[in-house]
């Protein structure tokens, strides 16, 4: 049987959680909240976009790992010391190039798109240039930093918000390793999605700016390190040995967890619980990779983990495909509108997905074909 270094049931839940946002994206465009059921009508989709955080505590999760093993190979002497500022640089530029690659197309095609639909840019060339220019800052992920002119892609918020927290929890994870992810990062998780609910009513806010940056980079910050400390977590439960009927409850608790996710992202339930179900949501995640569970084996196959690798070009392809159907197909009904908007989406991510990798290549051979310039100024 093939191994896959992945997780089939977090890869498969990656498809469950992008559809779940796409879903709350169409509601939210072609205007229904409502679930027609005979003579009842049932709100949903309201925690569509509740996906999100499942994205974020597994990217967390996932550096937490990349540290640790790190810091282990160092111990170990297979890897060579290197400083921190470097590190944390290479760490950042393999996860940018890996999204920014398969950004590319989507991004392009949905402002040509926005010109082509919208009569907001009539005027003509000087218009669609200004848009071009102001669209910029988005398009290297930099609108969360405050630079948002366009919002051309807007559901791209969400990566722009985890490259700053990566970027500022890296090195600091790194450094203090066991005393963040054991303390201080269940701490600092807390305090600002307890500041959040507490001010606002939820912590699912994408531009709300409070003091010196968006709502959605403390959430960002919040949810890694949560997923950072998930890791430790799961780090040590999988170093323990449980009996068959242990890891049945376990397994009961991590079904229970996810379905429970799931139902709250379809349901109109209010956002108070936000962060009770973000915690069942993240035990769950970490009985899934700690290997405690059963059922593991049956998820590990090549079609779960296809479904895993086209969850983000269908992420960043969401949009274009929304708005075709929004532009081109808006006297159908909202039910064909929907299907449309997610049939498109997954054609348009199966041809992005050969460009996102041209891109990628080439971005990498680029970088590995320059070479040390010994005569530098600088050095």
């Amino acid at each position: 049987m093939k191994t896959y270094n992945k997780n089939g049931k977090i890869e498969l839940l990656r498809f469950v959680f992008c559809l779940t946002i796409i879903l709350f994206h169409c509601s939210r465009t072609f205007g229904f909240s409502h679930l027609s059921l005979g003579d009842f009508s049932v709100p949903v989709l309201r925690r569509g976009y509740y996906g999100v955080e499942f994205f974020f505590v597994v990217s967390g999760f996932l550096m937490g790992r990349s540290i640790h093993k790190r810091r282990k190979n160092l111990r170990l002497g297979l890897v060579k010391p290197v400083e921190l500022g470097r590190t944390t640089i290479r760490y950042m530029l393999k996860k940018y190039i890996s999204i920014f690659s398969y950004h590319v197309f989507p991004f392009i095609a949905l402002m040509v798109l926005k010109v082509v639909v919208q009569d907001i840019y009539d005027g003509g060339a000087k218009d669609v240039m200004q848009y071009i220019f102001n669209a910029i800052p988005e398009f290297f992920f930099l609108q969360k930093f405050g630079f948002t002119n366009t919002n051309v892609d807007v559901i791209e918020w969400y990566i722009s918000a985890m490259f700053i927290a990566m970027l500022l929890l890296y090195p600091v994870i790194s450094k203090f390793y066991y005393l963040y992810t054991r303390a201080i990062g269940p701490l600092v998780s807390l305090w600002i999605l307890g500041v959040l609910q507490y001010n606002f009513g939820t912590f699912a806010d994408q531009d709300r700016w409070i003091g010196f940056g968006y709502v959605c980079v403390f959430r960002a910050i919040a949810e890694l390190s949560l997923g950072a400390s998930a890791f430790e977590f799961a780090r040590t439960l999988s170093h323990r040995y449980f009996q068959r009927r242990d890891r049945i409850i376990f397994t009961v608790i991590e079904i229970a967890g996810f379905a429970l996710t799931i139902f709250y992202s379809l349901s109109s339930y209010t956002s108070k619980y936000e962060t009770h179900v973000l915690m069942f949501m993240t035990l769950s995640i970490v009985l899934a990779f700690s290997g405690q569970t059963i059922g593991r084996e049956e998820f590990s196959n090549g079609f779960v983990m296809w479904l895993g690798k086209i969850s983000m070009p269908m992420y960043l392809c969401q949009l274009l495909g929304i708005n075709i159907v929004n532009g081109f197909l808006d006297f159908l009904p909202k039910a064909a509108m929907t299907l449309f908007a997610l049939v498109f989406t997954f054609v348009i991510a199966l041809v992005s997905m050969p460009i996102g990798r041209h891109i990628r290549q080439a971005i990498i051979d680029k970088r590995a074909s320059t070479k040390y310039n010994e005569t530098s100024m600088l050095r």
